[in-house]
Formats: C-alpha cells, sequence, structure tokens
C-alpha cells in the first residue's frame, strides 16, 4: 500500500494526519512555531494522548465544572505522553525556541460533521 497524505499548512504550523483505523482511532503529526498555542477546546467523548518528540511545550488543562488546573512542561529530550482528559478544555503552547513536533493519538476518526470539538479557553 502507498497513501500519499496532506500536509494542512497555517500561520502555526502544520498538520498531517497519518493513520485513521476505524475502532481505534487516529495518529496524527503536528508543528507548531515558537510562542504559538493549539487547542483551548474540550471533547465530550474523545480521548487524545499527546507526546512532544521534538522541542518544548507546556501543556494546560483545565477541568469545565472544578475549575483545577494542571501545567506540565514537556520536552522532546525526554519524551512523555499526557492525557487530554474528556470534558477538560486543554491546549498546548511552544515555549522553546524551535519549532516544536508533536505526536497525537486520538480514540476516534476526525468527522467534520460531528468533531466533538468545542472552544474554550483554558
Amino acid at each position: 500500500m502507498n497513501k500519499k497524505l496532506e500536509i494542512k499548512t497555517d500561520p502555526r504550523g502544520s498538520l498531517i494526519e497519518i493513520f485513521k483505523i476505524p475502532k481505534v482511532g487516529q495518529v496524527f503529526y503536528s508543528t507548531t512555531k515558537p510562542g504559538i498555542v493549539r487547542g483551548n477546546h474540550y471533547h465530550t467523548r474523545k480521548k487524545e494522548f499527546f507526546c512532544v518528540v521534538e522541542g518544548k511545550g507546556k501543556i494546560m488543562l483545565r477541568n469545565r465544572k472544578t475549575g483545577e488546573v494542571e501545567k506540565y512542561m514537556v520536552n522532546g529530550k525526554k519524551p512523555e505522553i499526557v492525557e487530554m482528559k474528556t470534558g477538560w478544555t486543554h491546549n498546548i503552547k511552544n515555549v522553546g525556541e524551535s519549532e516544536m513536533k508533536l505526536l497525537v493519538w486520538v480514540n476516534e476518526i476526525f468527522d467534520p460533521k460531528d468533531s466533538d470539538t468545542f472552544f474554550e479557553e483554558v
């Protein structure tokens, strides 16, 4: 199998949806320019797991019911996986001086007709 992938680019960086597997979810890769924030949204059913593989990031999550905030400083030199909790608004900011590279696994394939993505700042 050989499948060409689309690179989606905007002023923040780029995004490539790599694997889309029904009942498993999808994996995507993104780049983010220094100082840029991605996210500021929540999901009611989706589960997302972030892993910075290059660069430095600050992940913030806020429980929409209690106001509790969690912060994670992540670095591609010491990769770790951080769960974006369902119902918590979340974002990631590139706090480094170079492009940040991020791998994300989501438990369902993105459907623009039913995105389960609701914008709300952390």
